[in-house]
């Protein structure tokens, strides 16, 4: 199952994105990432909200804006494209490594 999972994200995330998943690995801070992109299936990211740092707050607002919304100054989303599939990878993948790291 995990394996069917790595394919998934693999699949979907972008290289820069993976950088910024190991990145946030480093930083300690999937917990908070997943946290901020899950809201009840809506998209509601406010990166000051859990992550006290700037450059975590940078790190994952690249990382969401990289998935294919557009984040806006109130933390609501507007998509662009096609981005269901791209930011349930991102879920995916934040939701394997919390539960690796944990």
């Amino acid at each position: 199952r995990f394996w069917i999972q790595t394919q998934f994200i693999s699949a979907e995330l972008t290289e820069d994105q993976l950088l910024l998943l190991l990145e946030s690995l480093e930083r300690k801070i999937v917990s908070q990432q997943l946290n901020l992109v899950k809201r009840k299936g809506t998209f509601l990211v406010d990166a000051t909200q859990l992550l006290p740092h700037k450059e975590d707050q940078m790190l994952t607002i690249a990382l969401v804006e990289l998935s294919g919304v557009q984040l806006q100054e109130d933390g609501s989303v507007i998509p662009r494209d096609q981005p269901f599939e791209a930011m349930a990878a991102l879920l995916v993948a934040l939701y394997a490594l919390n539960l690796l790291s944990g």
